[in-house]
């Protein structure tokens, strides 16, 4: 009996240990990862904004933004430059791909988002899928600002569909939307 608790001690003892070694304090996990900040400005940027390496999108802090994202063979930022109210103009002009695999018909990807800037700042986000025919809502909600990062792939991407279509709208003036993007 006491060899029998001392097994369960330990492995719960080893689960804490991998929890705490796989947690960071922001809320994120720890590990390789792309970093894609969406960053809310007052005025348009250049026309031909390119840079950032994948790292940075600028949109306007008023009005709303589309993202045309598919399914793909890596993580790519094609558009950095969403002022116009776009990212990327449609599925077959994306401005954002993430790994998916059409065998499993399933995206490679685990996404973390949180917002950062003012107190007051908030966004709404909707997200929605092809189906071949029509454009169906996956998901709708709210971000506030918060210090820590939710794993929110479910809410951005549906597996058996590689093209979706977000819609930011900037409820307050915010100035960052960061996300972590881990590949599977």
């Amino acid at each position: 009996m006491k060899k029998i608790v001392a097994i369960v001690l330990a492995l719960v003892l080893v689960a804490s240990v991998s929890t705490v070694a796989f947690a960071t304090g922001n809320g994120s996990p720890s590990g390789s990862h792309f970093n894609l900040n969406i960053i809310g400005v007052p005025n348009a940027k250049n026309d031909n904004f390119d840079g950032g390496n994948g790292a940075r999108i600028f949109v306007s802090r008023t009005g709303s933004t589309q993202f045309w994202v598919n399914g793909g063979n890596s993580y790519q930022v094609l558009d950095h430059d969403g002022t116009d109210g776009k990212v990327g103009s449609s599925i077959s002009d994306p401005g954002i791909i993430f790994p998916y695999d059409s065998v499993s018909e399933t995206w490679q990807v685990d996404i973390y988002v949180r917002l950062v800037g003012p107190k007051t700042s908030e966004i709404a986000w909707t997200t929605e899928y092809w189906d071949g025919y029509d454009w169906v809502l996956l998901a709708h909600f709210h971000l506030d600002k918060s210090s820590k990062f939710q794993l929110r792939t479910g809410d951005f991407l549906k597996d058996g569909y590689e093209n979706m279509l977000w819609t930011l709208d900037p409820v307050t003036k915010f100035r960052i939307c960061q996300m972590r993007i881990y590949l599977k």
